[in-house]
Formats: C-alpha cells, structure tokens, sequence
C-alpha cells in the first residue's frame, strides 16, 4: 500500500507539471525558432498561461500535409495552428474547425478574416537595396528591380512559395493597376523575371535569402517584412527600403477538426487576437499585428521597414486570398517549372 501511495503521488505530481494546475494544456504550432515564434511566445502565450492556468506547448514547424493526415487519421494532436490563409479557406469544416471570434470580427483588415481562419500576423513584400551597390543613385521603384541595364547587379527572392506577393510585385512593376491585378496575368508576371533571370537568385528558404543579403552576394531584394526585420537585426543595416507598392500577405491560427481542446483553442486565439497582445507580438517579431486596433511602439529598426501604418496604407496591397484559394496549385505548378526549366 505504500508502494501504491508513492506512485499516486507521483502521478499527481507529473499532471500537475505536465499540463498546470488546473490540468488543462494546448499545443500550438509555429515555424520554429526565430523572432515570429519569439514574439508569439512572450507577446501572448506566455502572458495567456499565467491568466488563465492553462499550458501551452509548443511543436512545429507548421506544416499542412501533417495537419491532414492528423484528422485523416483520427489522430489530432495540435490545437491551434499557424499556417497560410489559403489553407483556411479551401478546408474548412472538412480539415479544420470553424472559429466564432464574436466581437472581434470587425478587428481585422477587410478580406482576412475567413471562418475558419483567424488572422494572426502580417506581412509586406518590399523591396531594399544595397546601398553599397548603389549609392546615391538608388532604385525607386519596383520597376527597377526588373530592370537589369538601368540598374545591374544580382536579385534575390524567396522561391519556394509564390503566394507572398512576389507574383503581384513583378505585375505592379510592369504597370498592372491595382484594381486590375486579378485574375493574376502569370504569363506577363513571368515574363518580367525572365528579364533579370540570370541576376536573380532563388533563395529556397527564408533563412538562405536573409544570409545572401547579410553577405552581401545581392543588390537588391524583394523580402517580407519580418524577415527584412532580421536582416537589419543579424547586422545588415546596408539594406535600404524603397518606397513603393507592398504586397501584403497574412497568416491564420486555425484549429484543426477533431481537436480535443476545440473550445479551450477559440479561447487562445481571441486572446492571441486582441490589440494588446498583437501590439507586443508585432515589437517583439517585426511582423505586423492583425487587430487593427494594436498600436505598438516601434523600435528604430521596425521604422525602417514598417509597410502597415497609417501613413504607408495607400501603399499596401493586400493579395486576393479567394482568388489565390482556387488557383495556388496552378500558380506553384507553373512558377516552379519556371524556376527549373
């Protein structure tokens, strides 16, 4: 019977440090190490555990062939999820469950909000320069970065996913109006990087884009914000942002179907969502909040590159997220035959 009393305790005492006090725990996906998931743990998973009690572990990296076969399986492990608006959008009620942010739905940029999917950051393709390269003669416009005589040197762009606003930039480039961008011309779009093919490189991650800006292997770059973010931070503050048009592309927290803490995951994200917490994660990250109503207090790098105040709204684009709903696999299909043909 003593034996029997010791392992009591000890369970008790692995619950309690397992899951919290009250015995309750999420699991929330991210990208991994780095200032996004930095900014998410200490802008509002950490404050939302010591609220309310509830721990939250985290896994990833996010990846959505892994969230289909979790409810394919039966086998759902995540709660929330941080992943792309598309993916949202094209599974919902099948993949993923359907959120109620009730008086928070009118927090969030026109068109981001999808029932399934819950805005959860944001995110500017711009473009920056070299200024070693160029001097007092810089580029000003995102025609120039398809302008290899006028302005020479090596391009470089994140290659994997062509949903982050690298298709819209070479359209507005070429003179496309905003309000006629869609349906997107990829025949045109493509045509524009054939022009500076042998100047660009197709950097197949984030982290490989950031290090050839770093290095100083590129004159000019178009790169989301988060990540330009990093790239001044990691010490490449020869990069210079030019003011143009901007893209702007946006994750989603979603909660996977079959999620055995569905209500408790609604919870986290309305607490996620709120302007408070996105204020701190958009210091902490360098990526924009959601909440609209988020007024963060921006550091001297974040400046630099801010694509979403007030004053720099004329400039952002938001991408058409219905549109690229029901053509991402086309789209990918032919930029990545593209890049390897």
């Amino acid at each position: 019977m003593r034996r029997l009393g010791l392992a009591a305790v000890v369970a008790v005492l692995l619950a309690s440090c397992g899951t919290g006090g009250d015995g309750k725990s999420l699991t929330f996906v991210s990208y991994g190490k780095g200032a996004y998931q930095d900014g998410q743990q200490k802008g509002f998973l950490e404050p939302y555990q010591k609220d309310t009690g509830v721990k939250v572990v985290l896994d990833g990296p996010s990846d959505n062939a892994k969230l289909r076969a979790m409810v394919e399986a039966g086998r759902v492990t995540w709660d929330v999820v941080d992943t792309d608006a598309f993916m949202a959008r094209e599974h919902c009620g099948t993949l993923l469950e359907k959120i109620d942010v009730g008086p928070l739905k009118d927090s969030f940029p026109p068109g981001t909000l999808s029932e399934c999917g819950v805005p959860a950051a944001l995110f500017g393709l711009m473009l920056m320069y070299n200024e070693k390269t160029y001097g007092a003669n810089p580029p000003t416009s995102l025609a120039d970065f398809f302008d290899p005589v006028k302005f020479p040197g090596k391009r470089v762009v994140y290659a994997k996913d062509p949903s982050t606003g690298q298709l819209e930039a070479a359209l507005l480039a070429d003179g496309v109006p905003v309000d006629k961008l869609y349906p997107l011309d990829m025949d045109r779009a493509m045509r524009m990087y054939g022009k500076i093919r042998r100047d660009l490189t197709l950097a197949q991650t984030y982290g490989q884009q950031q290090q050839v800006m770093v290095d100083n292997q590129a004159d000019m770059a178009l790169i989301v914000s988060a990540r330009a973010y990093s790239t001044l931070k990691a010490g490449g503050t020869q990069w210079k942002r030019v003011s143009t048009k901007v893209p702007v592309t946006w994750d989603v927290f979603v909660v996977p179907k079959g999620s055995k803490h569905k209500d408790l995951a609604q919870e986290l994200i309305k607490y996620a969502s709120g302007p408070e917490q996105g204020a701190k994660f958009a210091e902490l990250s360098g990526a924009g909040a959601a909440n609209t109503a988020a007024k963060s207090g921006l550091n001297d790098i974040q400046r630099q590159i801010d694509v979403l105040s007030p004053q720099r709204a004329a400039d952002a684009v938001f991408i058409n997220a219905d549109w690229w709903t029901g053509n991402y696999s086309r789209v990918v299909q032919t930029w990545t035959s593209w890049q390897t043909g």
